[in-house]
């Protein structure tokens, strides 16, 4: 795991340097703008990246799946799986575009009585597509290049960035809000062309348009495993954008704005999976390709235990604060209807993170089709229960869908690996790094309550993060982090002695 280890921590800390950026964004959405246009946003978000999954037609996990038989064979220059790629995603485009302007009036039909804005800005989402489609191709050919550190940084810092100077153009009247959204649909725009322009730099971007030798060869294995992982990563990303979409037809944008702040606080949680899957996807691929079985129990095992350890870690700091946050920041009351969903969408996505690395190890073994049986099970699952809780139970219902569906899911991929290959990444010290944030939490919560929300928020955080940091280590809880502080403080001695 050291490998991952290392470059991990590094793109760990881009990504949440991103998510400093995003939290400024999100403080200014919710205070500045209205909740209807807050709203658009996120769900124009939401249908890109489900658009963007169907527009790609499998192609990134074609390029992480296949690429270590063509490093391995043929010389770079010769590579021409990364324009097969492009072109498959520019079919895809069309294809999408085509579909979009066929259901134009189903979607007018849906959206008009609840959320009106969204219709007249529905065609932003092809630019934003677009743009999704081509960088998400290249960013699999920065991670087959072991440059995910670079890539997370475009996806995760950049974005923002480039998100937030458009707000602060909009909130000091120098483009109207129309102008707003257009920029908002160009965002990809600029992580595509920043990451491009890095990779021709490092000339790792090799584009060969000849038809190769091993590409006839590995025609008949390529083709059905990428309708296998297009219906898959199609039923995955509508299963994680569902509910947003839903709620802004039966809801309205105002209720999607207060959604989408639940959803956020959640993204902060699953920042390490991000980084360990960037890093662990080539990893895994390779082991199985050399039949490296010990290699995936130690990938698998240690994501498990380390993002477990992180996910439990974040939410329970943001749990214990959530209340006390909203008074500092002084956002619309409208908001706090949030936190009942926050504790279902949070505990969905600490199952997720504990189970590790699971998908990746499924999608790049022999068995890869289960993928997509997994999915559609997933699918099948949560778009009526998903339906029913949200308009029965609004908010807290779409909460609650996605634990249950998550933790379905979950449990068929944990069953499957365990039954197929003889994994499983649980150990004692997953009871342990379970009991141990459940506890500091109740302790926190008992012992402190100071009427100052700056104050509370203060002595709280500082109290759990020295419990836990504590136990982690006097129960060893994760070696990882062990040899990660270790390193850290040698750094530090380093750089006093000098």
């Amino acid at each position: 795991m050291s490998e991952v280890r290392k470059k991990s921590l590094v793109a760990t800390v881009y990504i949440y340097i991103g998510f400093v950026f995003g939290a400024i964004n999100i403080f200014l959405f919710s205070r500045f703008f209205l909740p209807e246009q807050y709203g658009l946003t996120r769900v124009l978000l939401d249908l890109t990246i489900l658009f963007a999954s169907m527009a790609a037609l499998g192609s990134p996990t074609l390029l992480t799946k296949f690429y270590p038989y063509y490093r391995d064979r043929l010389p770079a220059k010769n590579i021409d799986l990364i324009v097969l790629a492009l072109a498959v995603g520019t079919v895809g485009l069309i294809l999408l575009i085509i579909g979009i302007l066929a259901f134009k009036p189903l979607i007018i039909r849906k959206f008009s009585g609840k959320s009106p804005l969204l219709v007249d800005y529905f065609y932003m989402v092809i630019p934003l597509t677009m743009f999704l489609v081509y960088f998400t191709i290249l960013e699999a050919h920065a991670w087959n290049q072991f440059r995910s550190v670079v890539s997370n940084l475009f996806r995760e810092v950049v974005f923002r960035i480039a998100n937030l100077v458009i707000i602060v153009a909009y909130l000091l009247h120098w483009i109207s809000f129309h102008t707003f959204i257009v920029l908002f649909s160009c965002l990809y725009i600029v992580c595509f062309l920043g990451l491009l322009t890095y990779m021709l730099y490092k000339k790792e971007l090799p584009l060969s348009f000849r038809i190769s030798p091993l590409t006839r060869r590995l025609w008949k294995k390529m083709t059905p495993y990428v309708l296998f992982i297009l219906g898959g990563n199609i039923v995955l990303m509508l299963s994680q954008t569902i509910d947003g979409i839903i709620i802004s037809s039966m809801l309205g944008l105002e209720y999607t704005a207060v959604f989408a702040l639940a959803s956020y606080l959640c993204t902060v949680i699953v920042v390490p999976q991000r980084s360990v899957v960037s890093l662990a996807f080539p990893i895994v691929a390779r082991a199985w390709k050399e039949r490296d079985m010990a290699k995936l129990e130690d990938v698998y095992r240690k994501s498990s235990i380390n993002l477990l350890l992180i996910a439990a870690f974040l939410f329970t700091i943001i749990w214990i604060n959530f209340d006390d946050a909203l008074t500092v920041l002084k956002l619309d009351p409208l908001y706090r209807e949030s936190k009942p969903a926050l504790l279902f969408l949070a505990l969905a996505k600490i199952v997720e993170l504990g189970t590790g690395v699971n998908g990746q190890i499924i999608i790049t073994s022999r068995k890869w089709k289960f993928e997509l049986y997994s999915n559609i099970i997933l699918l099948i699952f949560m778009l009526p229960v998903n339906y029913i809780l949200i308009k029965y139970y609004g908010l807290i219902g779409a909460g609650i869908a996605s634990f249950l569906s998550l933790t379905l899911f979950n449990t068929i991929r944990f069953l499957f690996l365990q039954r197929n290959f003889q994994l499983q990444p649980f150990t004692a010290k997953t009871i342990m790094a379970v009991i141990l944030p459940v506890a500091a939490y109740f302790l926190i919560v008992y012992l402190v309550n100071i009427p100052n929300p700056w104050l509370n928020i203060f002595v709280r955080s500082v109290l759990f993060v020295g419990i836990y940091a504590f136990a982690v280590f006097k129960w060893r809880i994760s070696e990882d982090a062990i040899q990660v502080f270790h390193t850290l403080r040698g750094r530090v001695a380093r750089m006093r002695r000098r």
